[in-house]
């Protein structure tokens, strides 16, 4: 998956519309909403401030009156097709006087979401898995030695031995099949898994 690195702004004219397209870094709903709310009292006499977002866990869009289907929705398949995460795309449109129609509104759109993100610094987002596995320190000299997957992994001591391994999600399924068989023989106590965005 790909995001941005930083924030971006684009701006298009078309029939005397303008068209300023912001795209935004944002890894979740809440910080979305607070973005929105700050680009609607920013442009309070825009015709129309029209956004999409998506995240791992989210994905959301809005027309803001302009015709069902023809801004916000346009604005998502572009993030869809680029393969774009934890990105908020945000289009404010002043009226130049000249109707565009239903296709002319989507191309407007597509356009200007698409010529922003040409301007951005695309960063690649892969998928890690956050494991927490918690073993006697007999049986962690065998995992030692069958870490070979993990991206990192560090290890805290006490009565047991506590390990944090990072894995690429990619390299999740042959670990977990290595756990499986090496928990036949020696035991261990998953304590947490997570996967996360880097």
């Amino acid at each position: 998956m790909n995001s941005i690195k930083d924030t971006v702004t684009n701006e298009i004219t078309i029939e005397k519309s303008r068209f300023i397209t912001y795209l935004f870094k944002c890894d979740n709903q809440i910080d979305a909403k607070s973005i929105i709310l700050d680009m609607n009292k920013k442009y309070a006499d825009a015709t129309h401030v029209v956004y999409a977002f998506i995240t791992e866990k989210d994905t959301r869009s809005n027309d803001n009156g302009e015709p069902k289907g023809t801004a916000g929705l346009p604005t998502l398949e572009v993030l869809r097709k680029e393969k774009m995460t934890n990105v908020l795309a945000v289009t404010i449109r002043y009226f130049g006087g000249i109707k565009l129609g239903a296709p002319g509104l989507v191309r407007a759109y597509t356009k200007g979401v698409s010529e922003a993100l040409k301007k951005a610094i695309i960063t690649h987002q892969e998928l890690v898995s956050n494991i927490t596995l918690n073993t006697s320190y007999k049986d962690s000299f065998y995992l030692d030695k069958n870490l070979n997957l993990a991206m990192d992994y560090k290890k805290e001591y006490d009565n047991r031995v506590t390990y944090h391994i990072k894995l690429l999600e990619k390299d999740l399924d042959n670990f977990k099949e290595l756990f499986v068989n090496l928990k036949d023989e020696y035991r261990f106590e998953l304590l947490n898994s997570e996967v996360l965005f880097i």
